[in-house]
């Protein structure tokens, strides 16, 4: 029987948690990158930024190797369909972790940006990691539920994870307002290219979060339908 088959037949969630963890790896070091970017340690910024790139490369690959997994011989708690589609979900916030690790760079060396709009990106990008390590902790529950038999305490748990997740991306739709009122509200002192760079690079960063609400939606979808 192939390894994978072996895990989910035991539990459908174990290799998702594998992939999860490194979904979580990929954004903490994003964190450190825009962390280095504040700093403008461009050089060390840079080679987390290659780090972020393989670190995705890593979790696209896990996820192919357990969608090829995935037979009709094994029997499952929940849906095939909400399993697959919360894997979708997972595995995209390692790809807008990429997208920003390409983005980030591209302004090195130039002008600064205002003090305040870096540290609203500092922030934003410390949130979308509370955000993915919710997203973690959410997937790693819902094993300990699948295991517990649907025990109405370790549901209780996985809600609580999952409200805390909702209110992080929230909190970075706030960050979103502010930089496009600030973006709008200096447009004759900022250049072209400053506005899209920073808007671009919120946008980005807001879609971490946005991946991580919809994953832990879907474990809301797969517990309802128990």
């Amino acid at each position: 029987m192939p390894f994978w088959l072996k895990i989910f037949s035991k539990s459908p969630f174990k290799p998702m948690i594998e992939h999860g963890k490194v979904v979580k790896d990929t954004v903490e070091t994003l964190e450190l990158a825009v962390t280095e970017w504040y700093k403008q340690n461009y050089d060390e910024m840079e080679r987390l930024c290659g780090k972020v790139d393989q670190l995705e490369k890593e979790a696209d690959r896990l996820k192919e190797s357990i969608r090829d997994s995935l037979s009709h011989r094994i029997m499952m708690p929940v849906s095939r369909n909400d399993v697959l589609l919360y894997l979708y979900y997972q595995d995209k916030i390692a790809d807008r972790a990429q997208d920003v690790a390409k983005w980030l760079p591209l302004r090195k060396n130039k002008d600064l940006l205002p003090e305040e709009l870096r540290r609203i990106v500092l922030e934003m990008a410390k949130e979308s990691i509370d955000a993915v390590r919710g997203v973690y902790e959410a997937i790693t529950q819902l094993d300990v539920v699948l295991e517990s038999g649907f025990n109405e305490e370790e549901i209780k748990k996985e809600y609580e994870i999952i409200k805390k997740v909702e209110t992080v991306e929230s909190k970075i739709d706030k960050y979103v307002s502010y930089i496009l009122n600030y973006v709008f509200q200096h447009d004759d002192d900022m250049k072209y290219s400053e506005a899209l760079y920073i808007l671009n690079l919120s946008r980005l960063l807001s879609s971490i979060s946005d991946k991580a609400k919809d994953s832990v939606e879907r474990i809301r979808q797969m517990l309802a339908r128990s």
